[in-house]
């Protein structure tokens, strides 16, 4: 391809070859790998190379020179300056494609999987407007989001992208804005503000996070003078590395949600997953077929897997380190009538080590980005369920995990579904079946 200078910068033109982790497009220059956001596979393009590395290289999309057929005209107007999507230039149906294939090769390149399962796609019903969590950040006045990656990385610092809507959250949401944007205002020590919508209740729960914190006097103010009545409870919090501390709130610190006949009580510090349109379609996939014995439920949150999991097996005990979501999860299984489930604040090999003396059925795990850490999967091994059930966020710790479990030599890999929670964006969430395979007489 074309190489030139172009005031002392060098200035190539690629063939995008495919997308990769992270949804950067790959190409080559001269046997060199070169990374480039905003770029689709098939597409010629120039870019300016920012980053020079002696096995790859990153580069700063200039120009599209041949579009690919999947390229369409990004619907929000911060896009490619915001850090929040990656993936608005190019259409829906192809967005989804990618992350199938972006998944099986993290499986094959990372985990060394060689015989991949049936993978199949579950797209989201919309694709805008389905984020019912937010986390805004707030400086000098300004509301918005994180600056794209590239370009904090060029300028040598970044800054937050002032924003007056977003389309991937849910409209509720983006009708918060100017009220937020008033409350960061009055107060200048404001440096971030969290939603959490039900969209099944119509309410929200807004946390603050300000230098010095602000006082309940402060709190009652904001709720009652600068937002709406949805809003039910706000907080007060400290940020301890990537830890929220709850300091004071105020109003009711908890909302609910509904999905797939079954009602849950999450309160401001638990886990919600964001994309509301396929909460149903979720708990749809992780369901047996058939009835389970035994069963073990991880990082399980409020319980939202372990509920109508619990329907379909003998007994689930669930366990998280989330002391508030272990709160709501034991009281979401007294409001749905569940009485074959137990919750514990445990690790994952904490729990499992309770059970070695068990045949377990099934054990779910649904980790952070970080995946499985070292101890889990010593305790799995030495648990052997019949059964596994992986959902994960990272393809990368997924595969990782993956390859580890599958080379005990005891597991095969059945199943996998890509479910698309994030739309417009590169993150990928699977859900993979793992079972025991039958000893040979």
């Amino acid at each position: 391809m074309e190489e030139k200078k172009n005031d002392q910068k060098k200035v190539l033109q690629l063939k995008i070859d495919k997308l990769v982790s992270g949804g950067k497009g790959l190409g080559r220059h001269e046997n060199k790998v070169y990374f480039v956001k905003y770029t689709a596979p098939n597409e010629l393009v120039e870019i300016e190379v920012i980053k020079e590395k002696r096995d790859y290289g990153e580069g700063k999309l200039l120009k599209v020179i041949i579009p690919s057929n999947a390229r369409v005209e990004p619907v929000c107007p911060h896009y490619g300056v915001c850090g929040g999507c990656q993936l608005q230039h190019i259409s829906y149906e192809e967005q989804v494609r990618q992350k199938v294939e972006i998944f099986k090769e993290q499986l094959q390149r990372v985990g060394k999987i060689k015989e991949l399962p049936p993978v199949e796609a579950i797209p989201s019903p919309q694709p805008y407007g389905y984020r019912i969590r937010a986390q805004f950040h707030v400086d000098s006045g300004k509301l918005g989001f994180v600056e794209d990656e590239t370009l904090r990385e060029i300028k040598g610092y970044g800054d937050i992208v002032d924003i007056e809507t977003c389309p991937v959250l849910h409209p509720r949401i983006n009708e918060l804005i100017p009220d937020l944007k008033r409350v960061s205002v009055e107060y200048k020590n404001l440096r971030e503000v969290h939603v959490t919508y039900s969209p099944n209740r119509d309410e929200a729960l807004i946390k603050l996070v300000a230098e010095g914190g602000l006082t309940r006097q402060d709190l009652h103010r904001v709720k009652n003078g600068f937002l709406p009545p949805w809003v039910v409870g706000v907080g007060s919090y400290k940020r301890v590395g990537r830890e929220l501390i709850r300091q004071e709130f105020v109003g009711r610190d908890y909302t609910f949600i509904a999905a797939k006949g079954f009602t849950y009580r999450v309160t401001a510090e638990s886990f919600v997953q964001n994309n509301y349109l396929l909460w149903d379609r979720f708990i749809e996939t992780i369901l047996p077929g058939e009835r389970r014995g035994y069963c073990l439920d991880t990082f399980c949150g409020i319980g939202f897997f372990t509920i109508p999991f619990s329907e379909h097996a003998f007994f689930v005990e669930g366990s998280d380190m989330n002391h508030y979501a272990i709160a709501d999860a034991n009281y979401n299984a007294k409001i749905n009538g569940r009485p074959n489930t137990l919750f514990l604040r445990a690790t994952p090999s904490q729990h499992m080590k309770r059970h070695l003396d068990k045949e377990i059925d099934t054990v779910l795990f649904d980790p952070p980005r970080s995946g499985l850490d070292r101890r889990d999967l010593e305790v799995l091994k030495e648990l052997q369920p019949d059964r596994i059930v992986y959902v994960s966020c990272n393809p990368s710790t997924l595969a990782r995990d993956l390859g580890k479990i599958l080379s005990w030599g005891i597991y095969r890999y059945d199943k996998a579904y890509v479910i698309d929670l994030f739309p417009q964006t590169a993150h990928i969430e699977s859900v993979n079946f793992l079972s025991k395979v039958e000893e040979k007489i």
